[in-house]
């Protein structure tokens, strides 16, 4: 039974954003928020003990969190995308023992398949599976894990010599197995985000999620909604800055009201057209909507922020000012699972 409202457990997250971002922290209280308002259990299908929230809800939520810590989005996002696969999986007896757990808040799992996705793609496959007599071993190093250090289990994606793809639910405790530093980033140093390298990795075929198969990620084809974050989260930054910005203006001409008037209404049109696309999962996944999209959320977000400075003056450029976490938040947006027609939008957008 939760223990916090999700607007109390919003505030109490709000309040330490900046001791988050200022400190590098691991966002460990706010995961203990999360679970007190039931947050952990939002991705989770009721079979294994969540509260499956509808998707579009879900999205709102995180869009919200994301306005209030966009570490703390960053890491919960990443979190609910390894339940997306796992929920997937047609491995019962796997499934059946993380998501109970992952619901009460007793193991955390994050993801590590940015290499079969948008990671070193012009390179040999950077993760690799080799056949062992009970299981695969897996070697390589996977460029991109949120949370890697905190985290008892990691959905991670290799392929093996034949080209075909394999994804396990990853024990980070196995022999060979291991995260290193977190990478120094200009922000959401405290998500922890890092590499994590294999050395012939021993996975048993009873952790093994999909595969061998041509497309191990096409295993979350039936819940397209994974994809929406991605658009989600820098809108709920731009709304927050957006609100930011909206107290500043009490000292300011017409001008200025106009123009956080004019950036409120591309944040309400771009939203709108953010959820009506989720509502048509194929249709935002499998076209070019999904790449102008995220131009358009991705450069609104980083507009926003700056507009917040603007408006904060010399202070907003102190160290413990939203108004400057938030324009390094922006930066994020613009290198997160970024495949080439998302960059060829984005740029379309900064040069007018």
């Amino acid at each position: 039974m939760p223990t916090l409202t999700w607007p109390e457990a919003l505030a109490r997250i709000a309040d330490r954003a900046q001791q988050v971002d200022q400190h590098a922290l691991w966002p460990r209280d706010n995961m203990e928020d999360l679970l007190a308002c039931g947050a952990l259990g939002w991705a989770i299908p009721k079979a294994f003990g969540g509260s499956e929230l509808p998707s579009d809800e879900l999205q709102q939520r995180y869009g919200q969190l994301a306005g209030a810590c966009l570490t703390t989005a960053l890491v919960l996002t990443q979190r609910d995308s390894a339940i997306s696969f796992f929920a997937a999986s047609a491995n019962t007896p796997l499934v059946t023992e993380i998501l109970p757990r992952m619901a009460r808040g007793a193991l955390f799992a994050t993801i590590g398949i940015a290499q079969l996705t948008t990671s070193r793609q012009h390179v040999a496959p950077p993760v690799t599976a080799a056949p062992a007599e009970n299981g695969f071993y897996i070697s390589g190093s996977v460029p991109w894990v949120t949370g890697a250090r905190h985290a008892q289990r990691i959905c991670v994606g290799a392929v093996l010599p034949d080209g075909q793809q394999l994804l396990v639910a990853l024990r980070t405790s196995s022999p060979g197995a291991a995260a290193l530093a977190r990478m120094q980033l200009p922000a959401l140093s405290g998500s922890f985000t890092g590499e994590f390298r294999l050395e012939k990795v021993m996975v048993a075929r009873e952790d093994v999620l999909q595969g061998p198969t041509v497309n191990a990620l096409a295993a979350r084809s039936a819940n397209r909604g994974f994809a929406l974050p991605t658009c989600v989260l820098p809108l709920g930054l731009a709304g927050a800055a957006l609100a930011d910005a909206t107290t500043l203006l009490e000292t300011q001409g017409d001008a200025a009201r106009g123009a956080i008037g004019s950036l409120q209404r591309q944040h309400a049109e771009i939203t709108t057209a953010v959820f009506e696309a989720g509502l048509n999962p194929d249709q935002f996944v499998m076209s070019e909507v999904s790449p102008r999209l995220r131009a358009q959320a991705n450069v609104l977000a980083m507009r926003c922020a700056l507009a917040a400075l603007e408006l904060a003056k010399g202070r907003g450029f102190l160290t413990d000012s939203p108004a400057q976490r938030r324009v390094r938040e922006a930066m994020f947006f613009f290198v997160w699972s970024s495949p080439r027609t998302v960059i060829e939008q984005t740029l379309s957008l900064l040069v007018g």
